[in-house]
């Protein structure tokens, strides 16, 4: 009675014990190569979006059940819904000194201009008489 086997053989000529390892070795590394590519590149291109940030106002987020004048104002004027003292006036428009592009401020653009170079105008026409155009990623709403 004759028992075959199948034997597989290196390139010096002698036997491998499992052939299959190499070719499954090899497999791998190519999909974790393949893997790792895929996540770098996606890393490089998240990269670019801005982070979320959450701004709590410790004046409103008190346990004391005490009303207090200080906090009590501030939540009535949030809840009568009146503009923050921050906001910009309708219509106005920010540009850099050194650049040759004019944001709306609630454009990104225009969140990331420093505030020494920032230059406020007063409408989109009075930027683009200075010599300003508007941005490709910014649009009017």
């Amino acid at each position: 009675m004759n028992i075959t086997e199948d034997v597989s053989f290196d390139k010096e000529g002698r036997v491998e014990r499992y052939p299959w390892l190499s070719k499954f070795y090899l497999a791998l590394v190519i999909t974790l190569v393949a893997t790792l590519s895929f996540g770098l590149g996606r890393l490089s291109k998240t990269g670019d979006r801005a982070g979320v940030t959450l701004e709590v106002d410790q004046q409103l987020t008190t346990n004391d059940p005490q009303p207090n004048p200080k906090t009590q104002g501030t939540a009535s004027a949030i809840q009568a819904g009146l503009p923050a003292e921050t906001s910009r006036k309708a219509g106005e428009v920010v540009a850099s000194k050194n650049g040759s592009k004019y944001h709306y401020p609630y454009c990104s653009g225009a969140k990331r201009i420093l505030e020494a170079n920032k230059l406020t105008f007063p409408s989109a026409q009075a930027a683009e008489a200075s010599g300003y155009t508007l941005a490709a990623n910014c649009s009017p709403k």
